[in-house]
C-alpha cells in the first residue's frame, strides 16, 4: 500500500541572549513569606491570619513584627502568650493558597511546605504546626511545650485537596494550646513557603535594554497576574505586588508609596502613606494645615497641604518613615508622591510664604531633615515625583546657570519618578508635548521653575547611579496616538541608562488595559544602546535632533516643536512598521516625532519535496532550504520541522535534535542573503 504524506508547518525560532530566561520555583505564599510587612499596623504580619476559641482571646496574646529576633530578612512575626487566669482554650496563626487567584496550584498539585519557628518559655500552654490541605491535616511539628533552642526549620510535602466542601484549600497553620490557669510563651515565625515544582520564567529585560516598572496606578491588584509573562524590575507603591516580586526574583526593587506635601484623608492611607495622620492633625494639630489666601484649607486630590516649614510636622514625617520602615522591610527606596515646590504666589499664596523662594526652602529643609534621619538610620533615600518641576535637582550648565535648589537634597535622593514624561495626556482627551525650551527668558535654563522638556531630559542622564522612572501618560484612541506613543519611546530609548525604568501609562484609559500597556513598538529588538546620544543641528540647550546607535540599529527623536530635520539613512534598516529604507535615503524626521530604524534577519524556509508517496518500510529523504533576506545577520536560528505520526527519523545532515517528535536543528550564523540547507531522512511504518 503506497502511504502519502505531506510535510508542512515549519517552526522557525530566533534566539538572542537579550531573551535569555529568568527562573523561579512558584511560591504561593510569597506575599506572606517574609513575616516583615504590617501595612495596618496591627502586629500580624499581612497575609497571616489569627483566630481565638474558647477561653482564649486576643486580649491575651500579644503580636507584633521583632527587628532583633529573625531568621533572616530584617523581622521575624512575634506572638508572646501572656495571661494569669482563664479557661482552657486555643488560638491559631495562619496563611492559605488564595485560590481565587488566576495563577494558583491545581488539585493534586504537590507543595513544598517551609517554615521557620522559635519558641521559648512556654508554661502550661503547648504549640504546634502543620498543613491543611482538604480537610486533612499533616504536621510539621507535633505538639510540645519545649523550648526549640533556637531557630528551627520545618518542612513536609502534601497535595492539595478538596475540602467537605468540595473546594480547594491548603494553609500552613500554627496552634496554641492553653490550659486552665496561668499561661504564657513566646513563638516567632519565619521564612514561611509553599512551594510549587513549577516555575516561572520572565527574560531579563525588554530586547532594547529598557526595564519596566510596576505602579499603584495598574487596575490589576493580583501579583500573580503578572507572573509569566511580565518583565517589572521596580516595584512602586503596590505592596502586594512588591512582596511576591521580590520573593520571587530578588532582584525585583520594591519602594513603598509616602505623599510628601500633604496629609490623605481617606483612612486606607492612615498608618503608611499619610506620613502626617489626617486624623490626628484635624483633632489635635490643626495648625499644621497650609491655608490659601483666603484662610480656607488647600485640597489637592484626596489631599490638604501641610506646612512642611513647621519643626513639628518634620518631625511627625520622621517618626512615621521610622514606625513605616519597620513595618515594611526596611526597603532601599520610599517613593514621595506629589513632591510640589511651586505652591507659592503664583498658585496658592499661603500668606506665611509671601514668596516661592520661602516655600522652596520649607521643602528643601523637609529633605535635609528627614532625609538625613532616614538615610543614617536605615540607608533609605527617597524617589520623589519630579513631575511638579524637573529641573529642581538639576546641577548648573557653566557659564549658563546656576545649580537649582534641589541639588541640596541630592544626598537624601535614590532616584526619580518623571511622571508625563515627554508625553501628557490631559483630561480633554489630548496628549500634549511640552516645549523643548529656549536659550534665554522663561523657558531657558536659567530658570528651573517651567516644564521645558529639555529638563526631563536632563534629569534622566545626568545622574546615571540613581533610579529613573520615566512615566509618559497619553491617550490611545486620540488621531495622533501612534505618533505621541512612539515619539515617548523614542525618547525613553534616547536617554536610558542602566538605571532607567519605564512604564508606559494610558492615564484615562487605565481600566481597559488592566495589566499595562505593552505596544509593539517597545519589543523591537534593538538590542543595547553602544554609546550616549548625539544632538544633529542644536545643543542640550536650544535642542535638534537626538541620535542614538543601538546594536541592531539607530534611534531618532526631534522634541522641538518648531523645526523638522532630515537624516541619512547609514544601512539598510527597518522603520517601526518594517518597511525597508535603503541605505543613502534621505528622511524627515518631523516635529516632536520619534523614529526607531532597525536590522533584522528574515528567514525564509521551504521543504523539498513537499510531498511524496512511498510503500512502508521504505525511506525518504527531505531538504529544507532556508535563506535570509532581512537587513541583519541571524544569530542561532532555530529550524524545527514536525515529524508526523507513523513516520521514524532515520538521520540528519548536519545531525538534530529530536525534541516531542519535531526535528531541530540550531543555526549559529545566516548573514544577510546568506542561504543554506538542512537534510533529514524518514521510514515509513
Amino acid at each position: 500500500m503506497l502511504r502519502h504524506w505531506f510535510v508542512g508547518a515549519l517552526g522557525v525560532v530566533l534566539w538572542s541572549g537579550l531573551w535569555a530566561q529568568q527562573s523561579a520555583p512558584i511560591n504561593f505564599i510569597a506575599r506572606a513569606t517574609a513575616c516583615e510587612l504590617d501595612a495596618n499596623k496591627d502586629g500580624r504580619c499581612d497575609y497571616w491570619y489569627a483566630s481565638f476559641y474558647e477561653g482564649v482571646s486576643s486580649d491575651h496574646v500579644q503580636l507584633s513584627l521583632d527587628n532583633v529576633v529573625r531568621f533572616s530578612g530584617t523581622a521575624s512575626q512575634k506572638i508572646r502568650l501572656q495571661r494569669n487566669s482563664g479557661n482552657a482554650g486555643f488560638f491559631v496563626i495562619f496563611t492559605s493558597v488564595n485560590f481565587n487567584s488566576p495563577f494558583k496550584p491545581q488539585v493534586g498539585e504537590a507543595l513544598l511546605t517551609k517554615v521557620a519557628i522559635r519558641a521559648e518559655g512556654f508554661q502550661n500552654a503547648t504549640y504546634q504546626v502543620y498543613i491543611t490541605t482538604g480537610s486533612r491535616r499533616i504536621h510539621l511539628l507535633p505538639e510540645t511545650s519545649q523550648d526549640t533552642g533556637g531557630w528551627q526549620q520545618l518542612s513536609a510535602a502534601a497535595p492539595v485537596e478538596l475540602d467537605q466542601d468540595g473546594a480547594p484549600y491548603f494553609s500552613l497553620v500554627v496552634e496554641f494550646r492553653v490550659q486552665d490557669g496561668a499561661a504564657s510563651g513566646t513563638f516567632w515565625i519565619d521564612e514561611a513557603y509553599m512551594l510549587s515544582a513549577r516555575t516561572v520564567q520572565r527574560a531579563n529585560q525588554l530586547p532594547n535594554g529598557l526595564k519596566l516598572c510596576f505602579s499603584f496606578l495598574y487596575r490589576e491588584q493580583d501579583p500573580y497576574a503578572y507572573l509569566n509573562n511580565l518583565l517589572f524590575k521596580v516595584v512602586m507603591g503596590a505592596n502586594q505586588m512588591g512582596q511576591v516580586l521580590q520573593r520571587l526574583y530578588p532582584d525585583t526593587v520594591w519602594m513603598p508609596y509616602c505623599y510628601f506635601s500633604g496629609t490623605l484623608v481617606p483612612p486606607i492611607y492612615r498608618y503608611n502613606s499619610d506620613l502626617y495622620n489626617y486624623d490626628d492633625v484635624l483633632q489635635n494639630h490643626p495648625d499644621w494645615f497650609l491655608l490659601d489666601q483666603d484662610g480656607q484649607r488647600i485640597p489637592y486630590g484626596e489631599a490638604y497641604y501641610i506646612d512642611v516649614g513647621r519643626q513639628d510636622v518634620r518631625e511627625r514625617a520622621w517618626q512615621s518613615l521610622r514606625d513605616f520602615l519597620n513595618r515594611c522591610g526596611r526597603p532601599r527606596y520610599v517613593y514621595l508622591d506629589n513632591v510640589d515646590m511651586r505652591v507659592g504666589p503664583d498658585r496658592f499664596n499661603p500668606p506665611n510664604y509671601p514668596t516661592n523662594e520661602a516655600w522652596v526652602n520649607a521643602v528643601v529643609g523637609w529633605f535635609e531633615y528627614v532625609g538625613s534621619r532616614v538615610r543614617q538610620e536605615f540607608g533609605t533615600t527617597f524617589v520623589p515625583n519630579a513631575a511638579w518641576s524637573p529641573a529642581f535637582w538639576l546641577r548648573g550648565i557653566p557659564g549658563v546657570s546656576q545649580d537649582a535648589p534641589g541639588v541640596a537634597t541630592l544626598p537624601y535622593i535614590g532616584g526619580f519618578l518623571i511622571e508625563h514624561a515627554f508625553t501628557h495626556a490631559r483630561s480633554n482627551g489630548q496628549t500634549t508635548i511640552s516645549n523643548y525650551g529656549t536659550a534665554t527668558g522663561t523657558n531657558g535654563p536659567q530658570r528651573w521653575d517651567n516644564w521645558a522638556l529639555r529638563n526631563a531630559i536632563r534629569l534622566a542622564t545626568e545622574y546615571p547611579e540613581k533610579i529613573v522612572i520615566l512615566m509618559p501618560t497619553f491617550w490611545t484612541n486620540a488621531p495622533d496616538s501612534r505618533q505621541k506613543i512612539r515619539f515617548a519611546i523614542a525618547m525613553c530609548l534616547i536617554v536610558q541608562h542602566e538605571n532607567t525604568y519605564i512604564q508606559l501609562d494610558p492615564r484615562y484609559q487605565q481600566e481597559e488595559y488592566r495589566t499595562g500597556y505593552f505596544p509593539p513598538e517597545l519589543f523591537i529588538p534593538l538590542g543595547n544602546p553602544t554609546g550616549n546620544f548625539r544632538i544633529q543641528d542644536g545643543d542640550i540647550i536650544v535642542g535638534g535632533l537626538f541620535i542614538r546607535e543601538y546594536q541592531n540599529g539607530i534611534v531618532l527623536a526631534n522634541p522641538r516643536s518648531d523645526r523638522d530635520f532630515t537624516f541619512v539613512v547609514p544601512r539598510d534598516l527597518y522603520d517601526w512598521d518594517r518597511n525597508l529604507i535603503r541605505a543613502g535615503n534621505q528622511i524627515t524626521i518631523p516635529r516632536q516625532t520619534g523614529l526607531v530604524l532597525w536590522s533584522a534577519p528574515e528567514i525564509t524556509v521551504s521543504l523539498s519535496p513537499e510531498a511524496t508517496e512511498v510503500l512502508p518500510g521504505a525511506t525518504v529523504q527531505f531538504t529544507v532550504t532556508y535563506r535570509n533576506t532581512g537587513t541583519a545577520p541571524g544569530t542561532n536560528v532555530r529550524i524545527a520541522v514536525p515529524l508526523p505520526d507513523g513516520m521514524t527519523l532515520v538521520s540528519s545532515d548536519p545531525p538534530a535534535q529530536l525534541e516531542n517528535r519535531t526535528i531541530v536543528w540550531t543555526v549559529p550564523s545566516i548573514p544577510v542573503n546568506g542561504t543554506g540547507s538542512l537534510r533529514f531522512t524518514v521510514r515509513v511504518q
